[in-house]
């Protein structure tokens, strides 16, 4: 049940000796057997070192983030300032950034190593943000729509997104779809409460005044565009969506596009805008 020892569910299972290891099998071959471990097996902490001094400082801000997230579900603080201990070997702001968010009142002592931590080559092979090819091929943007919405804009915007090579696909408040300004009716691909904006590579907002004011009393619809800026999409709304906007508090700044400017909002919409951090 178990590919790991010590073990509490298998204990009659296979273990390694406390002195003498893994038993060997059997074999006729003749000569001596030796288990010998390289030098470098000692080393714990010069791979970690230069990974994460390889990566852009978007990228380090990331790791820190998660390591705290993830050290925050530990329930022993023993445990949490062991793992910032061998943090410090890594790298020291690291491992003050890991701290505070952890609320530590000190850094832990360093834990004892056997071999000196080497300061390596940086390898920016080892980055994804700075590797990352600004193009919409594979990507998809997400339009949110509503009663009202005006559809020479979705027209506009869904055009020229699919010329560059991306998908696109329309969210309403119903899945049947929305009434547009000029009386035809289009269909949605998402629901609303159902299709949150994390997973589009960018959102479009394109609202009447009315559908404006009734979805700023929707929470889906103020998550949908909060979240498509906290996860540093690119967006662009024409004036209902610039509505919800300032209901949901999202600010305007890099990467919010009126709608209109398609050349700028795809730009944007092929990479993050990472500065929003």
């Amino acid at each position: 049940r178990v590919s790991y020892e010590p073990n509490s569910l298998a204990p009659a299972g296979l273990h390694e000796h406390p002195t003498e290891g893994f038993r060997s099998f059997s074999t006729g071959d003749a000569g001596a057997k030796g288990r010998v471990r390289p030098s470098s097996f000692a080393d714990h902490y010069s791979q970690a070192r230069q990974f994460f001094r390889s990566q852009t400082a978007v990228e380090q801000s990331h790791i820190a983030a998660a390591l705290v997230f993830e050290l925050s579900q530990v329930a022993h603080l023993h445990v949490r300032r062991a793992i910032v201990g061998h943090l410090r070997h890594v790298d020291e702001p690291l491992a003050a950034r890991v701290a505070d968010g952890l609320a530590l009142s000190s850094l832990p002592d360093l834990p004892p190593h056997s071999v000196p931590v080497l300061d390596m080559e940086p390898a920016p092979s080892t980055q994804l943000i700075g590797r990352m090819k600004p193009t919409l091929e594979g990507r998809t943007i997400g339009i949110l729509i509503a009663d009202g919405s005006d559809g020479a804009m979705i027209t506009a915007v869904r055009n020229a997104a699919v010329r560059a090579g991306a998908r696109v696909q329309l969210v309403a408040p119903r899945i049947g779809g929305a009434t547009l300004a000029d009386g035809t009716t289009i269909v949605a691909d998402g629901q609303l409460a159902g299709t949150s904006s994390v997973v589009f590579d960018a959102v479009a907002v394109i609202l009447c005044g009315e559908a404006a004011q009734r979805l700023a009393r929707d929470s889906a619809a103020l998550a949908f565009v909060r979240d498509a800026f906290l996860h540093l999409k690119a967006m662009s709304v024409d004036e209902g969506g610039d509505m919800l906007l300032e209901a949901a508090r999202v600010p305007r700044g890099e990467g919010v596009v009126a709608i209109g400017d398609e050349g700028r909002f795809l730009a944007a919409a092929a990479t993050r805008q990472w500065n929003r951090e």
